[in-house]
């Protein structure tokens, strides 16, 4: 696993206008090893936006007259002169944000940039200690799922037009601009357009549309006062065609995951071209779901170009992260009148880009694989499902919770509107329960037809859920990365899933098994107490049973979904003892491996509870390994040490009978539920190969020695 990352403190400045020539200044402070709030503190701006395009020739004059004009209000200027106290006091690194309102579009336009420290007078976006990024606003609540580094896909695109010299343009250095971005890229997979065939729109959205990371794109612009900005592609001639930002902006809105990096690049240029227009591309691009953009905002030369762009690519090769990067290439060309030209508009939570999967802490091979495969290959081992599992296949509960809100219109917050069991909880109130959970798989299934347009055709969309999940399973069984294939190939006999759909269940089917679905109705009635699913038998690897613990589709009566469920469930589940007998004794007996479940979710909130409280729960301090996967976007690795430290205090040697044995051993995974099974597989493959040559070798000495 890769080292862990420089901590950064955060620190985000807002501003929005108040009157014609006011503007209020909102700045709020996070330091990474506090839990207490510095509270945000607002004061007044009177931005002189004449002024500074009178210093437009003098880049330290205009950042120094910018900062002196943002933090003019004493109050504003003492929190972020405190904040930087804090920051260099305990040598952290400071993550400044930039957010523009959406009553001040006028300020987009300034060269912040260039902005400087009030007291200092030093350049912030030329540090490698200050990642300065603009905040960009969207209304596309799609989560952005970072993807390991050995998976990523870059596009690098070029236009260059036989006919530039018409509109005045300068010409397009073509193969150079390839070269030096294939340097820059290093190792991560790249595809070249434009190159041998012209570079058209429609080429380019074709290519979009099979999924990549990261858009290189090469083109020159126009952008005319009062009106939308242009990009200079090509036809199926070569010659220019003039295609509208917004129809770009507007192809990557339909993709099911926009690339998560666009970099647009400009040539020099001259006559009516415009460099800016890329920066005025970006917010049409954050619209459309692009989570970060790299656009200059001027007519940028091309040594610049040159010089900045291969160390950028470069940089984010080293650790993923995109201001760091970004801060390092402004910083090798400092000294160049357009230096400010490059600018991030960001609205990643972490600023990476790609992460390298694995244990927590661990920066060689991790020294307890042997064990978790060896408990594997005995059967000795539950998978826990969590709804993220298949999140390539069917999305995240965060996405269907946006989808929902949305449709919905959702009137809570953000946080909020992501969040399914409070969505569904607004749902069942508004309207009712079946409706609530009808919309839930309407929108599944949405959801899933979208994410796999190669596989499932447009007849499907009038088909059931079960069908288009009977299709998905067969189409994806010769797909060795699917986590549901290398599910049903592990020797389980129990497997719990806390998701409502059968995939898992299918897959096993599909892989000759013969599982057994248990799902109870929980919910007690004036007729009817909870019953718990009925199983005969023992759970075996050939007949294994798949228990879905918070209710599955087709069972209304099952289903888990609300806030007010979660809690009715734990305490049906206290009172009648809802786990079936076979589960619970499982439980207890073996190593449990979490996986795609966000840590903060009711759902492993309520079911790691469940498991706490059932009796033996001591003995798995007995075993080694617990595995939990933890998203790199939405936690850190330090939110990775805190969770162990949450996990150790459930299983901790407190708890109940065998106290005083030690703590369990808890290894916290960093990265999806599909990356920790892909190396879990690799890991029981090297252990049979490791075990097969010490049998050759065990033998050829047995019978040397005599032995037989």
């Amino acid at each position: 696993m890769s080292a862990t990352p420089t901590p950064y403190a955060e620190l985000e400045l807002g501003l929005r206008r108040l009157t014609a020539d006011a503007y209020q200044v909102d700045l709020r402070f996070t330091h990474p090893d506090s839990q207490a709030e510095v509270p945000p503190v607002s004061g007044l701006a009177t931005l002189d936006l004449a002024e500074l395009l009178t210093l437009q020739q003098d880049s330290r004059s205009y950042g120094e007259t910018l900062a002196r004009q943002v933090f003019a209000d004493e109050a504003v200027r003492l929190l972020y002169c405190r904040a930087r106290t804090a920051v260099e006091a305990s040598s952290l690194c400071l993550r400044l944000r930039l957010l523009i309102g959406p009553t001040a579009p006028e300020l987009n336009g300034l060269r912040w940039e260039l902005l400087a420290d009030p007291e200092t007078r030093a350049p912030f976006a030329t540090s490698e200690k200050i990642l300065f990024s603009r905040f960009m606003v969207s209304q596309d609540w799609r989560p952005v799922k970072l993807r390991p580094k050995s998976d990523l896909q870059a596009v690098v695109a070029v236009a260059a037009p036989n006919d530039l010299a018409r509109y005045g343009l300068a010409p397009v250095d073509r193969d150079g601009e390839i070269a030096r971005a294939r340097e820059g890229l290093g190792g991560i997979r790249t595809t070249v357009l434009g190159r041998e065939e012209p570079l058209t729109l429609e080429r380019l959205a074709a290519r979009l549309r099979e999924g990549i990371d990261i858009l290189y794109l090469v083109c020159h612009g126009a952008l005319v006062r009062g009106q939308a900005p242009y990009l200079f592609l090509q036809d199926d001639a070569g010659d220019v065609a003039r295609v509208e930002g917004s129809a770009l902006a507007e192809r990557l809105r339909d993709l099911p995951q926009p690339p998560r990096l666009v970099v647009l690049a400009s040539c020099e240029s001259g006559g009516t071209a415009d460099g800016s227009t890329q920066a005025a591309l970006a917010p049409h691009l954050a619209e459309a779901g692009v989570p970060a953009v790299v656009a200059m905002q001027g007519r940028i030369s091309m040594e610049t170009v040159e010089k900045a762009m291969p160390v950028f690519f470069s940089q984010l090769d080293k650790d993923g992260q995109i201001d760091r990067a970004l801060a390092v290439a402004r910083g090798t060309v400092r000294d160049r009148p357009d230096a400010w030209m490059p600018a991030l508009y960001l609205r990643l939570k972490s600023g990476r880009i790609w992460y390298e999967p694995g244990f927590a802490g661990e920066t060689g091979d991790f020294a307890k694989w042997k064990s978790i495969c060896r408990r594997v290959r005995r059967g000795k081992f539950i998978p826990i499902l969590g709804p993220d599992v298949g999140e390539e296949l069917t999305g995240t509960t965060r996405e269907l919770a946006s989808r929902l809100a949305d449709a919905e219109k959702f009137p809570l917050n953000d946080e909020a509107r992501t969040d399914l069991a409070k969505v569904t909880q607004y749902l069942s109130i508004d309207q009712d329960r079946e409706y609530a959970q009808n919309e839930v798989i309407r929108h599944l299934r949405a959801q899933i037809l979208e994410r796999n347009r190669d596989l499932l055709e447009d007849t499907l969309k009038g088909r059931r859920l079960p069908e288009i999940l009977d299709v998905l399973v067969a189409g994806r069984r010769d797909d060795e990365a699917c986590p549901y294939r290398i599910l049903s190939e592990l020797p389980g006999r129990t497997y719990i899933n806390a998701s409502a759909e059968t995939l898992l269940y299918k897959s096993l089917k599909a892989a000759g098994r013969q599982p057994v679905l248990l799902a109870g109705d929980w919910r007690p009635t004036e007729e009817s107490h909870p019953r718990v699913p009925p199983f005969e038998g023992k759970p075996s690897a050939e007949k294994p049973i798949v228990y879905h613990v918070f209710g599955v589709f087709g069972q209304p009566d099952s289903l888990v979904l609300t806030e007010d469920d979660f809690f009715d469930y734990l305490i049906a589940s206290s009172t009648y003892k809802l786990i079936p007998t076979a589960v619970r004794g499982s439980l207890t007996e073996s190593s449990l491996l979490f996986l795609g479940f966000p840590l903060d979710s009711w759902t492993f909130r309520v079911l790691f509870r469940l498991i706490m409280t059932l009796e033996g729960c001591a003995k798995l301090k007995q075993y080694s390994h617990v595995g939990v996967q933890v998203d790199p976007e939405a936690h850190s690795q330090a939110d990775v040490e805190r969770a162990r430290k949450y996990l150790q205090s459930y299983f901790g040697a407190d708890r109940g009978a065998g106290r005083g044995r030690g703590e369990p051993r808890i290894d916290i995974y960093w990265g999806s539920a599909a990356d920790f099974l892909k190396e879990l597989r690799t890991q029981l493959a090297k252990l049979k190969e490791e075990e097969e040559e010490v049998t050759e070798a065990t033998m050829a000495t047995g019978v040397a020695g005599g032995w037989f």
